[in-house]
């Protein structure tokens, strides 16, 4: 087999499958890389939600501006409008964050690298504070923390340290000068003489209150010494007062108790008391019988007595009846 020679190839045909070839890599290239861009930016294949803030200023920011936590990537900025408080900013950020940010956490811009790399927004965490931030949540914003915003509060401080300088100097001046109210106060003896005599003052102040806290030192010190032992008679009279309570608690019962039974005796004694004013007047009766017994039995006897004088006033009976000189001796003994 024979190879054609170089003269013999077609150069066109090879220069277009070459151009064909190189255009199919580069697109293939660019899909990977726009797809991957994609995904780590979380505009697929990721769940998101959206939170917003307020800015006082946006400098250094805009849509696509990275989010960080501890300065890991976990959304951007999806959104900026200027509204009449600031500068409104929409944040997606990736679900898988959102336990980490509540309402505790705070937002502010930063350099992430160092003090000339691109401007990030930070959020601070406070893990485990608050409530977990939903959907459309208002995320809050703190002072941002480069090195623009340190010269800015530095110049602010500046200016106020220029004014400071300025009203001093302004007091000096009128100091220096006699003609006026401070200058004149300022020459003569009454304003150093008050001043003397308001320091007299003080220091007599502050020894009385070296005084007093010397006192107030070594009253604490008896209180400390004195107080416990009070505590302590005062606790063990509590607890004896506390035992005598709990044992007369139960007196209050045992009495409700005696005078239940006493006046159960007493109901007793007015049911015996009846029993004997009925068996008094059950022995009066009976008495009264046995008195009535006893006069109609000696009535009785009476009237046999008086038949037997008038049997004996009889003249037949009395004829036979014996006579005294007639009846033997032992009958008439028994006579």
């Amino acid at each position: 087999m024979r190879f054609k020679s170089l003269n013999k190839v077609n150069w066109m045909e090879l220069s277009g499958l070459l151009v064909g070839v190189f255009f199919t890599l580069a697109v293939v290239i660019f899909a990977l890389v726009f797809y991957t861009k994609l995904f780590t930016s979380g505009m697929i294949g990721v769940e998101e939600y959206k939170l917003h803030s307020t800015f006082e200023k946006a400098m250094g920011l805009r849509p696509g501006t990275r989010v960080q936590i501890s300065g890991v990537d976990v959304g951007q900025i999806s959104e900026m409008k200027i509204q009449s408080d600031g500068v409104f900013m929409e944040f997606t950020i990736r679900k898988e964050f959102q336990n980490w940010i509540t309402d505790s956490a705070e937002v502010f811009a930063i350099r992430d690298q160092n003090l000339i790399s691109a401007r990030v927004i930070n959020i601070d965490v406070r893990r485990g504070k608050g409530r977990v931030l939903q959907e459309g949540e208002f995320l809050p914003a703190g002072k941002a923390q480069d090195i623009e915003t340190v010269l800015e509060t530095t110049n602010e401080l500046l200016g106020r340290v220029n004014e400071l300088i300025d009203a001093a100097d302004t007091l000096v001046g009128m100091a220096m000068d006699t003609g006026t109210t401070i200058g004149a106060l300022f020459g003569s003896r009454l304003l150093y003489d008050n001043l003397n005599r308001q320091l007299n003052r003080l220091d007599d102040i502050t020894l009385a209150g070296k005084n007093t806290l010397i006192k107030t030192s070594r009253l604490l010190d008896t209180l400390s010494e004195n107080v416990p032992p009070m505590v302590n008679k005062i606790d063990n009279m509590t607890t004896d007062l506390s035992g005598i309570v709990n044992d007369i608690k139960p007196i209050p019962g045992k009495v409700d108790d005696l005078m239940g039974s006493v006046s159960g005796l007493v109901k007793s004694m007015d049911t015996t008391m009846g029993r004997v004013d009925g068996m008094v007047s059950k022995l009066g009766l009976m008495t009264s019988n046995i008195s009535d017994f006893m006069e109609t039995t000696e009535g009785t006897l009476q009237n046999a007595d008086d038949l037997m004088e008038g049997i004996s006033n009889i003249w037949i009976v009395r004829r036979n009846m014996p006579s005294k000189d007639s009846v033997p001796f032992m009958v008439e003994t028994l006579w």
